[in-house]
C-alpha cells in the first residue's frame, strides 16, 4: 500500500515537473519575436509634434515654391536660409508649440505652407509687435508728462516751452492756454510735427531708442529708421533737428490728454486724412499713406491710458466707436470735446 501510494505520488511529481517545462519552453518560443520587435525604433505617428523638420527638407521645400511665393516672403525667406539650420529650428520649435499647424510633416506640406499660410502668419507677427511699438510709445509719452505736471508736448507751459523748445519765449505767451477749439492748446510750432514731438531731448531720453517708432508693417520706412538709429543722439528739436518723417510710422492725436483715459494718443500713420473723424484705414495700394504690410480698413492705435491695438474700420471715422469715445471724453487740461487733429509723418 504504501509502495502504491509512493508510486503515485512519484508519478505525479513528474508529470508537474514536464508540465512546468512545457510553459518554460512556450514562453521563451514566443520570447524571440517580442525580443525582435522591441529592438525596432519606435513607430511616431505623423503631426507637428511626433517628428521633426530637417533642414535639408525645409530647403528643398523652399525651392518646391519659389515659384509661387509672393515676392516679399521670397526674398525674406532667401535671407533666412543663409543659416537653414536656425531657419530649421524655429520651424520645428512652432510645430512643437502648435503655432504652425502642417497635415503632415512632408517636403510638399511645408512648401504649401511657405506659399499660404507663412505670408499670413508673418503679417500677423508683424501687427502685435506694431501694437507694442505703440505702447511703448504711449509710456515715453505718459513719462514725459509726469515730469511737466501731466502736460504733454502740445500742451506745454512758457516755462516748459523755453527749456524744451524755444529759449526764447516769453512768460506771458500764449502757450498752454485753452485756444477756444475744442480741447486744443496753443502750442509752439515745433510741435506740430511728429518729428518735432519725437526730436525733442526729454523725449528721446524716454524713447531710449527709434526702433519703436517705425512699424514692422512698414517696410518702405525701415532702412531710413536705420539711418535714425545712427544719427539718434545728433536730432534735436529745441536745436532746429526734428526727427526726419522718413523713418517714422506713427502719427499723433493732439485731443489726448493724460486726464482723458479714453483718447486716442497715437496711431499707425494710415490713416486718409490728418483728422481721425475724416479718416479710413488706407491700405497698401495708397502710394502715400498706405503700409505694404496693412490692408484697407487694417491699423493700430493706442489710447491714453496705454491700451493699445489692433484698429479696424468700425473704430474711426466720424461714426467710429473709438472715436465718438475720444471725442465725448471730458477733464484735463482744457474744456470741450476732445480733437480728432493729428499729426502725421508726412
Amino acid at each position: 500500500m504504501k509502495k502504491y501510494i509512493l508510486l503515485n505520488l512519484t508519478g505525479l511529481f513528474v508529470f508537474f515537473l514536464f508540465t512546468c517545462m512545457f510553459i518554460s519552453c512556450g514562453k521563451s518560443g514566443k520570447s524571440k519575436p517580442e525580443t525582435e520587435e522591441s529592438s525596432k525604433p519606435p513607430t511616431t505617428s505623423v503631426g507637428p509634434k511626433a517628428t521633426k523638420f530637417t533642414s535639408q527638407m525645409v530647403v528643398a521645400a523652399f525651392e518646391k515654391a519659389a515659384d509661387r511665393m509672393p515676392p516679399d516672403s521670397k526674398a525674406e525667406m532667401k535671407e533666412q536660409l543663409k543659416d537653414p539650420a536656425i531657419l530649421t529650428k524655429g520651424i520645428n520649435e512652432s510645430l512643437a508649440s502648435g503655432e504652425v499647424e502642417l497635415k503632415e510633416i512632408s517636403v510638399d506640406a511645408l512648401a504649401d505652407w511657405f506659399v499660404t499660410e507663412m505670408p499670413k502668419a508673418r503679417d500677423k507677427a508683424a501687427r502685435i509687435k506694431c501694437v507694442n511699438n505703440l505702447s511703448n510709445i504711449s509710456k515715453a509719452m505718459i513719462g514725459f508728462s509726469q515730469d511737466n505736471n501731466g502736460r504733454l508736448p502740445w500742451q506745454l507751459t512758457p516755462v516748459q516751452v523755453r527749456n524744451h523748445l524755444d529759449a526764447s519765449v516769453v512768460a506771458n505767451s500764449n502757450f498752454g492756454r485753452a485756444a477756444g477749439v475744442d480741447n486744443l492748446m496753443f502750442m509752439h510750432p515745433k510741435v506740430f510735427s511728429v518729428g518735432g514731438v519725437f526730436g525733442m531731448a526729454a523725449m528721446q531720453a524716454e524713447l531710449q531708442t527709434p526702433k519703436i517708432i517705425v512699424s514692422p508693417c512698414d517696410k518702405g520706412r525701415i532702412a531710413s529708421n536705420e539711418v535714425l538709429q545712427r544719427d539718434w543722439r545728433n536730432y534735436n528739436t529745441k536745436g532746429n533737428k526734428p526727427v526726419p518723417h522718413a523713418g517714422i510710422s506713427y502719427g499723433l492725436c493732439f485731443g489726448a490728454d493724460t486726464q482723458r483715459p479714453a483718447t486716442i494718443l497715437g496711431t499707425t500713420r494710415n490713416l486718409s486724412a490728418d483728422e481721425l473723424a475724416k479718416s479710413i484705414w488706407a491700405g497698401a495700394e495708397d502710394a502715400k499713406r498706405g503700409m505694404a504690410g496693412l490692408q484697407m480698413g487694417q491699423g493700430q492705435m493706442v489710447m491714453m491710458d496705454g491700451s493699445a491695438q489692433q484698429s479696424s474700420k468700425d473704430d474711426i471715422g466720424e461714426a467710429g466707436r473709438r472715436v465718438k469715445a475720444h471725442i465725448n471724453s471730458r477733464g484735463g487740461q482744457a474744456k470741450g470735446n476732445a480733437s480728432t487733429r493729428m499729426a502725421l509723418p508726412y
